[in-house]
């Protein structure tokens, strides 16, 4: 009897035209694109960060910004909207999303956290159209670190990421209320775990890629009992 196997999905609505977007600095040239000036726009008169100020501008291609600008480049909030419907509204840094803000993509999906450099990286909620959430940390638009996702199906990971895959220690909840305590590798149940059924069997021991291999104890809801070794999800030996 083999366990179920923890399915790893990417970060839909990612592409790499996504991942890429707005990576590189963004600055506005008056003389080159038509610009509106913002209701209430200010120069700011302080001494210590000359050349600020609120503007709205409309590119020939059909993405737009608004917000504030240190000369022709966004520093500080704004937002921008590409041709195709993506949407970014928070901080910027340099002309690039740094800090805290808040990117929508067309399908709807919807990332809401911490920005480096162009990038997701930091702690963040990304929340997909098929009502796929992952809560925790980022590095470089993959997660990574400790967070926590609820598939579309229901199932539940919590625990350590890798380049947007689960790794290494980690609790996996199926929707039908199996639970499986331990290592992961490559998204799957690899290494010492200990996965429970809802009907009271377990099995505590060795697997790989989400099989019971490996030296383990399979105890059943009755008492019964089966120590030995397995080789993909099959009892291998006596035991």
């Amino acid at each position: 009897m083999s366990g179920p196997v923890a399915i790893v999905d990417d970060v839909g609505g990612l592409s790499l035209s996504d991942r890429t977007k707005s990576l590189a600095t963004i600055s506005f040239n008056d003389k080159d694109h038509p610009t509106i000036p913002a209701n209430g726009e200010v120069a700011c008169t302080s001494s210590e960060s000359p050349g600020f100020r609120v503007r709205e501008f409309l590119l020939f291609n059909g993405e737009s910004y608004s917000g504030s600008l240190l000369g022709n480049t966004p520093e500080g909030s704004g937002k921008y909207v590409w041709s195709d419907g993506c949407k970014y509204e928070g901080e910027w840094r340099r002309g690039m999303r740094h800090g805290y803000g808040k990117l929508q993509w067309p399908s709807g999906a919807v990332y809401e956290g911490e920005f480096s450099g162009g990038y997701m990286h930091g702690t963040g909620t990304y929340r997909r159209h098929d009502n796929m959430t992952y809560k925790g940390r980022w590095r470089l638009n993959l997660k990574h670190g400790l967070g926590y996702q609820v598939y579309p199906n229901g199932d539940i990971f919590e625990g350590s990421w890798i380049q947007g895959t689960p790794e290494e220690p980690g609790k996996y909840t199926w929707a039908n209320g199996n639970v499986y305590l331990g290592n992961m590798k490559g998204g799957k149940m690899s290494g010492k775990g200990t996965l429970t059924w809802t009907n009271g069997d377990s099995y505590e021991g060795s697997w790989l890629n989400g099989t019971m291999h490996g030296f383990g104890i399979y105890t059943w809801s009755d008492g019964g009992y089966y120590v030995g070794t397995w080789t993909r999800g099959l009892k291998d030996g006596k035991g």
